[in-house]
Formats: C-alpha cells, structure tokens, sequence
C-alpha cells in the first residue's frame, strides 16, 4: 500500500509549498465552508471556485492528473450517497433530483480537491504546528501525530501480510479474494490492537506526558517547522 501522497510537498515546491502552513490551513478551511454553503443549484458559485482551485493547482505545480485520479478514486462513494439523498432532499421538488445530486457531486469533489491539494503541498509536521498555533486541543494534535506516525507501521504490515497470503494462495477468482480479504482485514485489526498497547507501555515506560517532541524540540506555536 503506498501512502506517498500523505507525505507533502516534494523536492520541487512551488509558490504554495513556501507558503506558511497556518495561512494554507485557514485557506483551505474557509474554501471548504465556502463550498458547503452554497445553495443547491447555485451552478455559478461552484463554478467560480473550480476555477479558484484550479488556478491554486497551476500554482502548486501538482501534476493535475494527479488530483483528478484522487479524486476520481473517491467518487463512487460520493455517487452512491448523492442517488440516496437527493431523491428527498427539501429542494428536490422545486429543482429537481438531477439538480440536487449534481450539486452534491460538484461540492463534494471540490471539496476533496482542496484538501488534496492542501495535503500535497504541506508536510503532516507543518500542518501540526498549525493546529497547535490555532489552539486545537494538544490531546487531539497528539493522537494526529501518533497517526500519521505508525499508519505507515501499519501499511507495511499489512503489504507483509498480503504478500503472505497471496505466496499460500492459488486461487484466481476475485469473488474468491473476498473472503480472505476480510480475514486479512480482522487479523490486521486485531494486531494493530495489541501493538498499540505494547507502543503504550514502552512510550509511558520512557516518559511519556502526553506533549509530542522531536529532534528539534516540541512543536511549539512559535517555532512552527518549516513548510
């Protein structure tokens, strides 16, 4: 499983990827409530801010395709929930349920772009420091840290564990990979269980007070890392 997507910006950054992480955060949260307020049908508003993140991927210097096989990635769910919700939803009766579903698939997609973007562009310790310098609770900013952390623990576990089964497995049919993918999924759960209590203990055996420190000492608000 690669999770290099979650890793920020590359070596080649752009105008965006200099840009301070607190500006890059409000940013992208006030283009994501921007978005979600927009009325249903209001094509227009939409539209503006396609053209707004599209601009801000030009910027970037993020290989468009990229973004759009992301996003493309994500769709089917969007899809599914917009057929269910829109056939009730208030306005549906005055603009009809194509109208509704579309707006639903519209917000959502840029919505995703945006956080996409702001994610490629921004590295995970930046985007802490950020959080922190905005007042989010230092227990939540932790748990995010020790996530983003030990999910690629994780994913090398459970590629180890996909590799292993598929060398004890000769079976072809991918109605047949269902079932075993769903054991495969219990058993990673189940030893993520028991790996986090062992990281627990080892990490209060050595002192730990619940404040997330690095080599360049804690993340402090005033000595946020670099973008």
């Amino acid at each position: 499983m690669r999770l290099d997507w979650l890793e920020g910006p590359g070596s080649a950054g752009g105008p965006l990827h200099r840009l301070d992480a607190r500006v890059k955060l409000a940013a992208v949260v006030g283009f994501v409530l921007a978005v979600v307020l927009v009325p249903m049908g209001s094509w227009r508003p939409l539209g503006i801010a396609g053209m707004v993140l599209a601009g801000l991927v030009g910027l970037s210097g993020v290989a468009p395709s990229l973004l759009l096989r992301r996003i493309a990635a994500l769709m089917p769910v969007v899809v599914v929930l917009a057929a269910v919700i829109a056939p009730t939803h208030p306005k549906a009766s005055a603009l009809g349920a194509w109208a509704v579903g579309g707006t639903i698939v519209a917000k959502n997609a840029l919505t995703i772009g945006a956080i996409l973007l702001f994610a490629r562009v921004t590295c995970f310790r930046s985007v802490l420091g950020a959080l922190s310098w905005f007042r989010v609770p230092p227990a939540l900013v932790a748990t995010l840290h020790l996530m983003y952390r030990y999910l690629f623990v994780l994913s090398d576990q459970l590629g180890r564990m996909a590799r292993a089964r598929r060398s004890r497995s000769f079976r072809r049919s991918r109605w047949a990979e269902w079932p075993l993918g769903a054991g495969l999924i219990a058993a990673l759960m189940l030893r993520s269980f028991e790996r986090g209590e062992r990281v627990h203990a080892a990490m209060l055996a050595r002192g730990w007070d619940g404040t997330v420190r690095s080599l360049d000492g804690p993340d402090r608000p005033e000595t946020l890392p670099p973008t």
